[in-house]
């Protein structure tokens, strides 16, 4: 039996899970354990073979799962989908999953959070994001509870780099070879995150827990304007490219959201029922309005603690383009359930 202490990580087939359960085994330091729903699935058995990773198969919404996930563990890096159970779910298990791990003696408990774009925008309705607003309020309650024994630290991420790959920013190849970028965003800024470096900050968090301690690292590789997104990519790759900034309704058409597409929770029979949540085409239609209003802008970040934690992050988005050999082409990059979704 392993002596090192345990690291579960619930979400860590997922974008994100990957590189932070990689960069934990790499460190030598930890017994990393992985909730899967299907140890035997493609990305399950890639992690188990990992050296200090292991499965544990069940879910996060069942109670007896967690506790046994749990039983002699000592950290937790936590990430749930908002868009496989539901915003109102993921509140719910958001502060139970908490609750169970300090119950079997968690020390060092890791949120995976994003931007609580409600509050941030002085809560405004236009704002309204069901799969941010969710993470949002379990990040508050958990920076709340100031615990004597256990630490609590809130990773945020923003929109993956990487979706460029695929999903909201993917833009559109022509007959012609050319490109074109669509957006719903006018002037305003978008915040992006490198999956490259996001195992790199996790594995500070957990090697330096007195700072980490009630510590919300936001996290990002780029600010920026869209047209900077297509100018970085004619730079880098020599291709023809154009942006077209649309209205809402339009640019929710070309990536198929429609009023009535429902939201993963809504149309799924069985536990995750919920025919309250958002549409897709409401969730980012105020997810897009964050953006256009520059809700998230540099002077939120601390980047001087960025640079002391991963000096060799990636620092824009054309060094991103650069490094991972951005082409504009359709790539799927590793998802679990609804992570397409989620993030775009």
């Amino acid at each position: 039996m392993s002596t090192l202490p345990k690291i579960v990580v619930i979400g860590g087939t997922g974008a994100q899970g990957v590189p932070v359960v990689k960069a934990l085994s790499e460190t030598g330091k930890y017994e990393v354990v992985v909730l899967t729903r299907k140890a035997s699935s493609e990305q399950a058995q890639a992690l188990a073979a990992l050296p200090r990773v292991s499965l544990f198969e069940g879910t996060y919404t069942n109670e007896a799962n967690i506790w046994g996930l749990f039983k002699g563990a000592y950290g937790a890096f936590v990430n749930t989908d908002g868009f496989v159970i539901g915003e109102k779910a993921e509140v719910f298990w958001g502060m139970r999953i908490f609750e169970i791990a300090v119950a079997q003696g968690v020390k060092h408990y890791v949120w995976a959070g994003v931007y609580y774009l409600t509050k941030l925008g002085g809560f405004d309705p236009k704002y309204r994001s069901g799969h941010m607003d969710g993470k949002g309020r379990v990040t508050e309650w958990l920076l709340a509870q100031k615990l004597k024994d256990v630490t609590v630290t809130v990773f945020t991420t923003c929109a993956y780099a990487d979706m460029l790959w695929n999903g909201q920013f993917s833009p559109m190849k022509s007959e012609d070879g050319s490109f074109t970028f669509f957006s719903s965003i006018g002037n305003g800024v978008l915040p992006v995150i490198a999956l490259d470096d996001i195992g790199t900050y996790v594995r500070w968090i957990f090697a330096n827990k007195e700072r980490a301690s009630n510590l919300d690292l936001s996290v990002v590789t780029d600010i920026l304007p869209y047209r900077d997104i297509v100018t970085a990519f004619v730079k880098v790759t020599g291709k023809k490219a154009v942006w077209k900034d649309l209205p809402y309704d339009e640019f929710a058409k070309i990536r198929g959201m429609t009023e009535d597409r429902s939201a993963a929770w809504a149309h799924v029979p069985g536990e995750y029922h919920d025919p309250s949540g958002m549409s897709l085409k409401a969730n980012f239609h105020a997810w897009w309005n964050a953006w256009r209003d520059s809700l998230m802008t540099w002077d939120k970040i601390d980047v001087k603690l960025l640079d002391e934690i991963n000096p060799g992050r990636i620092r824009s988005l054309e060094e991103w383009m650069r490094r991972v050999g951005y082409n504009g082409e359709q790539k799927i990059i590793l998802k679990d359930e609804a992570d397409v979704i989620a993030r775009g």
